[in-house]
């Protein structure tokens, strides 16, 4: 899989590079796009009013990227909550349909098949992919806004890897997403922060607009930790997709929430 390119517009994540030959991670890149269009440049998400054309092609040419089916590209319709899907044979083999009914308000997906691509769809919410390389590979994508981040949607998700692999087997990797800096939150937001017992440099005050900030990043890192997962294996991406300037990565709270999304994903070889 390349870095970049004309069609194929995805750059390859540190799981893949630590295990390789066993999974591969990446996140899609916007590559060229016209600046007044928020849908426009690659997007493979369906559900934000984009057209059926450009996100289908956008998918075919992921799939040809990664080799596989593009209904072996599997994507939830995400709603901010904590329900977790287990992607299995079962599910391979249902229709589009159903589908998409069980893909239906998730915002996680866990699989232990190969050559099957799972992912989420973010525009500064964070997503966290997980790699079990134990007894039993298994491959996690998690979106993580700040109500799943509040709801620990990434413990939920590391629990089901947990009843067949250790701790000390999981790699996870924080993709990119706003970064502390930009995440202004009202402090009805902050206050629930607060309550759940964050607090110091999760949550602070910019002195200049008296606003409060959330590092969802951390968060959702110090979450992972205690759920058992070793600090060196876990990986984040220092890249800011609202104040990023490469023009790679979309941004709901930069362009609007009716515009194109990042896909970050991860497969089983």
């Amino acid at each position: 899989m390349t870095n970049t390119g004309p069609t194929t517009n995805v750059k390859r994540g540190p799981l893949s590079v630590l295990f390789p030959g066993n999974v591969i991670d990446f996140t899609t890149l916007r590559g060229n796009h016209d600046n007044l269009d928020p849908y426009s440049g690659f997007s493979v998400c369906s559900y934000t009013g984009d057209n059926p054309m450009h996100y289908d092609g956008c998918i075919a040419q992921l799939a040809s990227t990664l080799g596989v089916n593009a209904n072996n590209i599997i994507q939830p319709r995400q709603t901010h909550g904590t329900q977790v899907l287990v992607i299995d044979e079962n599910f391979i083999s249902l229709d589009t349909d159903q589908r998409r009914e069980r893909l239906d308000k998730t915002d996680a997906l866990v699989t232990t098949c190969r050559h099957v691509a799972i992912g989420v769809n973010t525009a500064d919410c964070v997503p966290i992919l997980l790699y079990a390389h134990g007894k039993v590979p298994m491959v996690a994508a998690i979106h993580a806004g700040w109500r799943g981040t509040l709801a620990e949607i990434a413990t939920k998700a590391v629990k089901i890897m947990l009843n067949t692999n250790d701790a000390d087997c999981i790699a996870a990797y924080i993709g990119v997403s706003i970064c502390r800096n930009c995440f202004e939150v009202g402090d009805e937001v902050a206050n629930l922060f607060v309550q759940a017992g964050y607090s110091g440099e999760t949550i602070f005050r910019n002195h200049d607009t008296g606003k409060a900030h959330i590092d969802l990043q951390e968060i959702n890192r110090r979450q992972l930790a205690n759920c058992g997962i070793h600090i060196e294996n876990i990986f984040t991406d220092n890249c800011c997709s609202r104040h990023d300037t490469s023009g790679n990565y979309f941004s709901a709270r930069r362009m609007g929430v009716n515009s194109g999304r990042t896909f970050t994903g991860i497969m089983l070889l």
